[in-house]
């Protein structure tokens, strides 16, 4: 059988799908009632563990020693695939990631979350330093700026 799509659309269609089912049921969580810190607690447990995902399925491309390119390879990846553009400066021990769009705070806005309620900041945190970590246990990640505090970008640095 013939495909109708490219599979570049449908891969991201696919990922529409899964941005739209995710920043839906936050929101109907929002409207329940639920507590904003379980829900975040809940979504930074499910991001991590993805990002742990992720490093095992990348640790046989790079080997036992990541170093900070392949940092900046599997990181360059993972924003791909979740559909963001980034802007990276690399040196021997850092990487400075800047995100200048995001589907993630893009469904978010389109939906009228609360900025407080845009989990996407800690949850990005959450699966990159899980992946990193994964990949080498000396990798730290901190994210220093995000769109949902009315930064104009997200903002990520990566040390080993």
């Amino acid at each position: 059988m013939e495909q109708a799509l490219p599979v570049e659309e449908l891969a991201n269609q696919r990922l529409n799908v899964l941005i739209y089912s995710y920043t839906l049921l936050i929101k109907n969580l929002l409207e329940e009632g639920v507590d904003l810190e379980k829900v975040k607690k809940a979504s930074d447990k499910a991001w991590a563990i993805l990002g742990q995902q992720a490093a095992e399925q990348l640790k046989p491309m790079f080997g036992e020693t990541v170093n900070i390119k392949a940092l900046h390879q599997s990181g360059a990846m993972a924003s791909s695939i979740h559909g963001m553009e980034i802007s990276e400066k690399v040196t021997e021990k850092t990487i400075q990631s800047e995100y200048a769009k995001c589907p993630w705070q893009d469904a978010y806005m389109a939906l009228d979350m609360p900025s407080d309620w845009r989990l996407c900041p800690s949850g990005h945190a959450a699966f990159t330093k899980n992946m990193y970590k994964g990949l080498n246990p000396n990798a730290t990640f901190k994210l220093t700026k995000n769109m949902p505090s009315n930064d104009q970008i997200c903002e990520g640095v990566t040390s080993l």
